[in-house]
């Protein structure tokens, strides 16, 4: 008799947990591995964030908040965006949780019906796809190859789209490639989604301080207004 619903069946192990605990294994038993499964730092938690941590709970500031994150979160996110992005937010064009996973997951299950399909390019993180068929959507990978240094072209992305389209993913810089996009690549995928304004953009960006090109980073959502205006 098995308890599980029928959704979880319809998923596998996360490959990078798998691998990330066979590393452990071998590390345990002394044998030389270097673990490149999990992206986490590997560093700890720098001192003065543990201070900043630490002080807040001594003033208290340990209380429920709204569930898309407290007012000084918000600016906090907001002034980054305008240091590092060139970008200028409200407060209520932001919302905060804990991790990518949480906001990626809610913006999908705030958003997806049966039947709709997710576009996302190949390769990509592995739990895209999962989160997409957890809430009754159909993931549609697209395949990028090494020829298109694993992105998406404007050509793949029109061909991709159907009637059912909910959402087009991009990952840049990508986990797992590395790859990412170049302004006029990315104003080229913009062009092609003017003419979907149906079709909803997710642009996973959480790897942009992990940049070593000489040309700057470029941020998608810099360019997504004027990619659904038009202009």
């Amino acid at each position: 008799m098995s308890f599980e619903a029928t959704q979880i069946t319809l998923i596998k192990p996360s490959p990078a947990i798998t691998i990330s605990t066979k590393a452990k294994a071998m590390k345990a038993a002394e044998a030389p591995v270097i673990d490149l499964s999990i992206g986490v730092p590997d560093f700890d938690t720098p001192e003065n964030i543990i201070e900043a941590a630490y002080a807040t709970m001594k003033r208290g500031e340990t209380r429920y908040t709204a569930p898309d994150g407290t007012l000084a979160l918000k600016d906090a996110v907001i002034e980054k965006f305008h240091r590092e992005n060139g970008v200028t937010f409200k407060r209520e064009n932001i919302t905060c949780g804990n991790g990518a996973k949480q906001v990626i997951f809610n913006a999908l299950m705030a958003t997806l019906e049966p039947g709709d399909e997710v576009r996302c390019p190949g390769p990509y993180w592995v739990s895209y796809t999962d989160w997409v068929l957890l809430l009754g959507g159909t993931p549609k990978v697209v395949a990028c190859g090494i020829k298109d240094g694993f992105k998406l072209t404007p050509e793949r992305l029109e061909t991709a789209i159907s009637p059912q389209t909910r959402w087009v993913f991009l990952n840049t810089p990508s986990n797992p490639s590395g790859a990412a996009y170049k302004l006029a690549e990315l104003k080229a995928l913009g062009e092609v989604l003017t003419r979907h304004p149906s079709v909803l953009i997710l642009s996973d960006e959480i790897y942009q301080q992990l940049w070593y090109a000489d040309a700057p980073f470029t941020y998608s959502g810099r360019h997504a207004r004027s990619w659904r205006s038009g202009r």
